[in-house]
C-alpha cells in the first residue's frame, strides 16, 4: 500500500513539475502579440516561407477586423532594405497552369491574351471549394469583401439622388465588366453548384466576392504583349497612400515578386505603397476608399454652353477662358454670359449643399466638390471682358 503512495506521489510530482517547466517555457517561444494572430494569418506565412518566401522579422500585421487589416513595422527599417518576397509558386495568374487551363476552358482565352481578369475571378470561386488546393492558407486569409464600402452598394434612391455628381456613373462600369466577366461562365457556375450541393445564389456571392477582391489587390506582372493580372499573397495587404515608404517590383531572375524599403521607416509605421495620383471620386469607384485632404484634386463636371466641362483645381484659369472662349458674342452680351454661368455653378452648389449623404466617402467627395464651385464662382464673378480679350485674343 505504501509503495503504491509512493508511486502515485511522484505521478503527480512528475505531472505538477512538467505543468511548471511548460508554463515557464511557453514565453520563449511565443510572444503575446504573437498570440494575438489569428490562425489565418500564422497559416499564411509558414506558407509562404514554405515555398521559399520571405518575410521581414521586423514586421508585424493589425488585425483590427477582418476587412481592416495592415502591415506595421516593429523595428526601424533602414532605406533598400528587402522587406517581402513573393515567389512565383504561390502567385495566382494565367501563366499557373492551373489557372491557365481553367480560362481557356470556360473563355476561351490562350495564355498571351491580356484579357485575363475574368480568369482569375472565374478560377478563385471554384478553387475555393478545393480542400487540397495549394491557395488555400490565402483563400482562408482573404477578407470577406463589405460591400457598403464600394460604389455598388448605392441604393436606387441614393443613385437618383446623385444622379447629377457624376458618382453614379461608376456603377454603369462596374456592371459593364461585371457581366462581361459571368456571363459567359453562369452555366458552367450552375453546374458546379449542382454537382458539389453548394446553393447556386452562394456561388454567385462567391464570384462578386472574387470579381472585387481581383479588382482591388492585383499587381501586374510583365507578360509578352501585356501585363497579367496576378494575385500576390501577403503583398496585398499593403494599402495606399501617395506618401508611400516601400516599392515593388517582379524579378524575373529570382522570380517572384520583392517589397523594398524607398526610405528609413519608423518602428510602429504603417507600410503603404502607392497605387497611382488618384483623386478621391475615382478612389471610392475603383478601391472602396477616400483620403480625406487628398494632395490630388479632384474634378467636376458640369454642362456648360451645351458641352460638359470639366472643373478642377489644377488650372482653373485656363478652364474660365475656355468656358468664355466657346460663348457666341455676336448672340449674347459679356454680362449676360456670365451671369448664366454663374446661375448654372450657384445651381450645381446648391445642389450638392442640399445632399446629406450618410457614407464618409461621398462627404469628403462633396466637400470637395463644393470648394472647386466655389473658388470657379469667385473667379468668374472678378473676370471682365478685357481680361478675356487680352488672354485669348478674342475678335470680338
Amino acid at each position: 500500500m505504501k509503495l503504491l503512495y509512493l508511486n502515485i506521489y511522484v505521478i503527480l510530482s512528475l505531472l505538477i513539475f512538467s505543468q511548471s517547466i511548460t508554463h515557464s517555457q511557453k514565453p520563449k517561444f511565443l510572444s503575446v502579440k504573437e498570440e494575438t494572430f489569428s490562425k489565418e494569418y500564422i497559416n499564411l506565412v509558414n506558407y509562404i516561407k514554405n515555398y521559399g518566401g520571405y518575410i521581414n522579422p521586423k514586421l508585424t500585421i493589425n488585425e483590427k477586423s477582418i476587412t481592416n487589416r495592415f502591415i506595421l513595422t516593429k523595428e526601424d527599417i533602414q532605406k533598400d532594405e528587402t522587406i517581402l518576397f513573393i515567389p512565383e509558386k504561390i502567385l495566382i495568374s494565367k501563366l499557373h497552369v492551373n489557372v491557365n487551363r481553367k480560362c481557356v476552358e470556360a473563355y476561351g482565352f490562350e495564355q498571351e491574351d491580356d484579357h485575363d481578369y475574368e480568369c482569375l475571378v472565374y478560377f478563385m470561386t471554384l478553387d475555393k471549394y478545393n480542400s487540397s488546393s495549394m491557395f488555400k492558407p490565402y483563400y482562408d486569409f482573404l477578407p470577406k469583401i463589405d460591400k457598403n464600402d464600394f460604389i455598388i452598394s448605392l441604393t436606387k434612391e441614393e443613385i437618383e439622388q446623385y444622379k447629377e455628381t457624376g458618382i453614379p456613373e461608376g456603377i454603369n462600369s462596374f456592371n459593364h465588366f461585371f457581366y462581361k466577366a459571368l456571363d459567359p461562365v453562369k452555366e458552367r457556375l450552375k453546374h458546379f453548384a449542382e454537382k458539389n450541393k453548394i446553393k447556386y445564389e452562394q456561388i454567385l456571392e462567391d464570384f462578386l466576392n472574387n470579381f472585387i477582391l481581383v479588382g482591388t489587390r492585383n499587381f501586374g506582372r510583365p507578360g509578352f504583349f501585356a501585363d497579367f493580372s496576378t494575385m500576390v499573397p501577403y503583398l496585398d495587404l499593403i494599402n495606399h497612400s501617395d506618401k508611400n515608404n516601400t516599392h515593388w517590383f517582379y524579378d524575373e531572375h529570382k522570380e517572384g515578386y520583392y517589397l523594398i524599403a524607398v526610405r528609413d521607416i519608423k518602428k510602429n509605421e504603417e507600410l503603404t505603397d502607392s497605387y497611382g495620383k488618384y483623386f478621391n471620386s475615382y478612389l471610392f469607384k475603383t478601391y472602396g476608399f477616400v483620403i480625406p485632404g487628398n494632395s490630388i484634386n479632384d474634378r467636376l463636371y458640369v454642362r456648360i454652353n451645351d458641352e460638359i466641362t470639366r472643373l478642377d483645381l489644377d488650372h482653373p484659369d485656363d478652364t474660365v477662358f475656355h468656358i468664355f472662349d466657346k460663348i457666341n458674342y455676336d448672340k449674347i452680351e459679356f454680362e449676360e454670359a456670365r451671369k448664366n454661368v454663374l446661375n448654372i455653378l450657384f445651381e450645381k452648389k446648391k445642389y450638392l449643399e442640399n445632399l446629406k449623404p450618410e457614407r464618409f466617402a461621398l462627404k469628403v467627395i462633396f466637400k470637395e466638390y463644393l470648394e472647386i464651385l466655389s473658388v470657379y464662382i469667385d473667379k468668374i464673378k472678378l473676370i471682365s471682358l478685357p481680361y478675356i480679350k487680352n488672354y485669348l485674343k478674342l475678335k470680338i
